[in-house]
Order: structure tokens, then sequence, then C-alpha cells
């Protein structure tokens, strides 16, 4: 096990090195701890579906934050307590318990932490590990834990539906300041604004790289479901009475009670909402309402047809207005 883990795990093998006798940390592992923690250290077995939380995953950069040696012979000696981690002081020698932790650290925890990264993600990555991973998960998808415990779950940065609502500029604003509604707080006081910018690039270089956007132009024939037909001169009336106050009579989001709306009304003439809004998700946003905002489901109030017409009033008006979309969609 050598120099190399020696140097970067403090009291390890080099005092392991004093002794006439060594105790086999790979067979120890294996008799123990692989049925939890895998063969390969990652977690992944059959236990895991039946505990909650799921077992330590020994290879994400997080346990190479967190997981000091020390920290790991308590933990193995001990027991954690809220885990299925059971103590194994009455069952391991001093000896023994050394000897897999080393083990574990030796064949799990020695990827490089930035897998070289630019110094500028390296950053993020630590940051990432620091503060976001435990709800965000080591992989960007949510922490298994958060799935039933927070509502809404916390955001799943590698699905299709992230990549076109999530801009840069849209995740450093929710990082600064939170997002109202949900157990996302704001770390503007915590992190700089050079931290909060890389940890965003982090994320969004590690885990939102999905497929290529689709093309404007398919977007834009994109027809509501079930078949509806919007009729914009309907939907402008409708708009009118009921989405003004709000969105503003030129869908820049400042109307009457925008001030004291928090997060703010959508502003539909923003380059973002023109990047993502096409009339299936104006319906569906219309229809269902906004979760962590104050847009209500207008479905309990207006026909899907009504709902149709409002959409593709907005579509046109704001968002899509040298599109010739009327002649597509009468």
């Amino acid at each position: 096990m050598g120099a190399g883990l020696a140097a970067g795990w403090p009291g390890g093998v080099v005092a392991a090195e004093k002794e006439t006798f060594r105790p086999d940390g790979a067979a120890l592992y294996q008799k123990h701890c692989a049925v939890c923690h895998g063969e390969r250290g990652d977690g992944r077995t059959r236990a895991r579906r039946g505990l909650d939380p799921p077992p330590r995953d020994f290879t994400t950069a997080r346990a190479r934050e967190e997981l000091s040696r020390e920290r790991m012979i308590a933990s193995v000696t001990h027991g954690r307590p809220g885990t299925a981690m059971m103590p194994f002081a009455g069952r391991l020698s001093a000896a023994e318990i050394e000897a897999v932790v080393d083990y574990i650290h030796q064949a799990f925890m020695q990827g490089a932490p930035n897998r070289g990264l630019p110094p500028h993600l390296a950053r993020g990555e630590r940051i990432y590990t620091r503060h976001c991973a435990v709800c965000h998960g080591d992989r960007g998808s949510g922490a298994l834990w958060t799935r039933s415990s927070l509502n809404p779950p916390p955001r799943d940065f590698t699905t299709a539906r992230a990549r076109e609502e999530l801009s840069r500029e849209r995740m450093i604003a929710s990082v600064t300041h939170g997002r109202p509604g949900t157990a996302m707080m704001p770390f503007g006081g915590r992190l700089s604004e050079a931290d909060i910018e890389a940890v965003v690039d982090y994320i969004r270089a590690t885990f939102m790289q999905g497929p290529t956007p689709e093309p404007l132009a398919t977007r834009l024939e994109r027809p509501f479901p079930k078949g509806l037909r919007g009729d914009p001169e309907a939907g402008r009336r409708l708009y009118r009475a009921n989405c003004t106050p709000c969105h503003g009579e030129r869908g820049d989001g400042r109307g009457p009670r925008a001030s004291s709306i928090s997060p703010p009304p959508r502003n539909f003439l923003a380059s973002e909402a023109r990047a993502r809004l096409d009339r299936p998700a104006l319906f569906r946003a219309v229809r269902d309402g906004v979760q962590g905002t104050v847009m209500p489901a207008w479905g309990k109030v207006l026909t899907e047809q009504q709902i149709a017409d409002v959409a593709e009033y907005i579509f046109q008006a704001f968002l899509h207005p040298d599109a010739g979309v009327a002649k597509k969609n009468p």
C-alpha cells in the first residue's frame, strides 16, 4: 500500500509497517462490508433498496471530502446513529478496524478529486460536494433520501427538462437567492460571486450535457395536446381579463401586482422564455400552474379550449410574434 497512501492518509500505513502482523483489510471488507457497500465500494447492492439512508458510496467526491481516517474508524467502531451502520467494536479488533478502513480508502477513495478538471470547474466541484450533493446527489440526479422527504424534491440536473429550463443566469440567481416554495436556500451570504459561478458552471458541465436542443422551427410547429387549436383573439380577451395583473399588458412580467410577488411573474419577452416555451409547455403551465410560484392551476377554472386560446395568444403576441404561426395554427 506504500508511501502514496501514507502521504494522503495520516497515521495509516506508516504506523502499520512497524507491526509484525497486519490484518487482511480486503478479506475483512468482503466478509463484513461488501454486502451493503458493494464489491466496488459504490453502495450499489440489493441491500440498499431496504435501507434509508442508503449505504455510503465510497467512490464519490463527497466521500473523499467528508471521510477522514479518524471519522471512518469511529464509524466502524461505534456505528452511525440513524443509519443501518452497526458498531463492529465487539467483532473486530482495533487493528482489524484500521486495516479495513485503510483498505476502503486505498481501493475506493483514491480517485483524483478534480479528475483533471480546469481550475474553475475543480473549484466548483469542491463547492458542489460541500454544499449541494447532500440534496442534489453525487450524480446531480437527486439524493435518494430527498425524494420522499422534500416536496418538491430537489432539481434533477440530468433531465432534458432541466436542460430546457435552466439557463446559466437562472441558476446563478437560484443559488444566490434561493427558490421560494422549495428547500433551496440562498447561498449569497455564504459563497462569493465567483464561487457561485464556479459551482453553476460545474453543474452545467458535469450533469447537464445532454442532446442538442431541438431546432426552433420544429418547436414552433409543435401542437397543443388532444388536437386543440388556439384562437388568439379569444385568448387576448382571456389574457387581459385574467393575466395582466401579474404578467402585464405587454407580457413583460410587470403587471400591477408584480412588485409584491416572489419569485416574480414570468417575463414572456425574455430570451429564456422564448428559448424553452412552446405551445404544449404553455398549455401545461396554464392548466396545472407552476409549483413554487403564485401561478395557479387555471384548469380548475377554464376549459381546455380556453387554455389553448390564451396560450396561443401568449405564444403569438409575446414569444414568437414574427414566426407566422397564426397561419399554421388558425
